[in-house]
């Protein structure tokens, strides 16, 4: 029984201490008031090292002005962020992405996601959105991401599709479902 318990408490400090943002979840129009989004992400990960399918929660809370939106939102690390319409149909966006959980142990920092993106509506609740992260891990290593989402929107309902591709080439696969109020 204990070696089950040191399993899981291992997975799950691993799993709480990633703090990469898959999902986008977001339309191109900063939200003119205020809007919660709960939702669900099957992941899988298409490498030929580690191959591996998962889910996980989604949770957002945004506030705005319908010019620029914050943003508190979770999936699995806590991301800040900030979404600026530059046009209509057109914003830009930035986030800042913190584990639950860090473990310092002698490390030589805080692991956290800088994230930016495009976002732009392509037709009546469906938006394109282009993005960039750079994830810092202490003691393991820091990669660039790239990657695309399409979001469909049909009120209050949301479905995206996306990939994020690291340096080494090996897509991440998305789907996501979401229900917003």
């Amino acid at each position: 029984m204990k070696t089950w318990g040191v399993l899981i408490t291992l997975a799950l400090s691993a799993l709480l201490t990633a703090c990469l943002p898959v999902a986008n979840l977001q339309m191109a129009e900063p939200v003119d008031g205020q809007q919660i989004v709960v939702g669900l992400t099957g992941v899988t990960a298409l490498s030929s090292d580690s191959p591996g399918v998962g889910a996980m929660p989604y949770l957002a809370y945004a506030w705005g002005n319908g010019n620029t939106e914050f943003s508190i939102s979770t999936q699995i690390g806590l991301r800040g962020g900030v979404k600026q319409k530059v046009a209509d149909g057109f914003s830009v966006a930035g986030g800042l992405t913190l584990p639950w959980l860090v473990f310092t142990d002698g490390t030589t920092g805080l692991p956290f996601t800088a994230d930016v993106a495009l976002l732009v509506d392509v037709a009546p609740g469906v938006t394109v959105a282009g993005r960039g992260m750079y994830v810092y891990m202490p003691d393991l290593a820091s990669t660039w991401l790239g990657g695309a989402s399409l979001l469909y929107r049909q009120e209050p309902w949301m479905f995206e599709g996306g990939f994020l591709v690291g340096q080494d080439g090996s897509p991440l696969l998305s789907l996501s479902a979401a229900y917003g109020f």
